[in-house]
């Protein structure tokens, strides 16, 4: 049996983005025949350790990389704090690594968590088959669109000015993109940053966003066109996810088009703001803002819609797009970083981003047709549907297990040197 060392520095079960996708990747691993080590942060402990005690996964270790309190701090010290937590964290992460391969020979690594190409890893310094990412961090958030950032876009400002820093000051970051055996980049804005570093050698382009099957319905959702056309907004209320822009395309729809919006989410910077949009709009009869609601609700919710709404900023790939397009739903994005790519024009509609009185015209005249056009909006969501069963999980592991692993256990020049 092969050991696979992950490292997710998230990792907590039953939790979105990076967290969910930590744990998903160790538990589901442990699964297909490896014996995996994870190394993560200490904050899923209360949650991770009664499931490892039930021996759901005999074959799953989990260990819990603790750094010192006055570390910890720096977490809640703005954008470069976190950054330094995570890079000390990394390199602490490594020398357990090290001192794990002693007692169980590691035979292969996978960085799975923070997926940011910049922030790099250091598990390259074990000399192991290393395989990093999906990882994003190429996407720049448009410069024409900083109004919908608010007070909050020097912070936008000082993440590229950080992240540029990172690339030439952070041995994690350009050591990690020449030296791992497999690197896998989650969108064309990062392929093209990795490429400054790694012009010849692989980089592969996998999707970081997955679904689980339990989620997907088992046949497409028939969403039946009534009178109204209901729009949804799902997602945390940040600076990028843009939801101000949302409302004020809607605010510029004919008159004549009946449709309503419904916002799902109330945790964010944002929060404070919405009641505001929906009064300067003029679309406070036109919005039910429901708030945070349980995950059940969030799949009713795509269920009762009509049509998807994200106007996100930057964005690496949009784990909201995928359930959206699970439940049968056309998408109206816009033609941006993450979602540009897993939107098509068989799926949804995509704006380009140019100027704000274009962005905003062209997402009403979107909402317009869609109305306007029920046939083609539900062939729409059918191809999303379709789309979103080949983006399941299970299928993604394999990917790993069957393609990837075994090609870098047999080709890494780590391992052939070693031999």
């Amino acid at each position: 049996m092969k050991t696979i060392l992950i490292s997710a520095y998230a990792c907590i079960p039953g939790q979105g983005s990076e967290e969910g996708t930590g744990w998903t990747y160790a538990s589901t691993l442990s699964q297909q025949g490896y014996r995996v080590h994870c190394l993560t942060k200490k904050d899923g402990q209360a949650i991770i350790d009664p499931i490892l005690a039930d021996g759901q996964f005999p074959n799953l270790t989990v260990h819990y990389v603790h750094v010192p309190d006055w570390v910890n701090t720096f977490c809640n010290k703005g954008l470069t704090g976190m950054y330094f937590h995570y890079i000390y964290w990394q390199w602490t992460a490594a020398q357990l690594a090290k001192t794990l391969d002693q007692t169980e020979p590691i035979d292969l690594i996978h960085h799975v968590s923070y997926g940011s190409i910049q922030l790099g890893s250091f598990m390259y310094r074990l000399g192991k088959p290393f395989v990093f990412g999906p990882v994003g961090g190429g996407q720049r958030a448009p410069k024409s669109m900083k109004r919908y950032f608010g007070e909050f876009w020097n912070r936008e400002w000082m993440r590229d000015v950080v992240g540029k820093v990172l690339e030439y000051v952070n041995p994690a970051y350009f050591r990690t993109v020449r030296k791992a055996d497999q690197l896998i980049v989650t969108n064309l804005d990062t392929l093209q940053l990795a490429r400054t570093l790694r012009p010849t050698a692989p980089v592969e382009r996998i999707w970081d966003a997955s679904l689980s099957a339990a989620f997907l319905p088992a046949e497409p959702i028939q969403h039946i066109p009534g009178a109204t056309l209901k729009l949804l907004w799902v997602g945390r209320l940040l600076p990028r996810k843009a939801l101000e822009l949302t409302i004020q395309a809607l605010g510029q729809v004919d008159p004549s088009v009946p449709v309503t919006l419904t916002i799902v989410g109330g945790k964010g910077e944002m929060v404070d703001q919405v009641p505001g949009y929906l009064d300067r709009y003029n679309v406070r009869d036109k919005v039910d803002w429901v708030g945070h609601v349980t995950f059940q609700q969030v799949k009713d919710y795509y269920e009762q819609s009509d049509v998807f709404f994200f106007t996100s900023l930057r964005d690496s790939c949009p784990h909201q797009l995928l359930e959206a397009m699970g439940y049968s739903l056309p998408v109206v994005t816009l033609n941006l970083h993450g979602q540009a790519e897993l939107v098509d024009d068989s799926t949804g509609i995509r704006v380009p981003v140019d100027t704000e009185a274009q962005v905003v015209a062209d997402l009403a005249r979107a909402i317009e047709w869609m109305y306007h056009h029920p046939a083609e909006r539900l062939a729409m969501g059918q191809a999303g549907y379709a789309f979103a069963k080949t983006q399941l999980w299970d299928t993604k592991i394999r990917l790993f297990t069957e393609r990837i692993y075994p090609s870098v256990l047999t080709e890494s020049p780590a391992l052939l040197a070693s031999s």
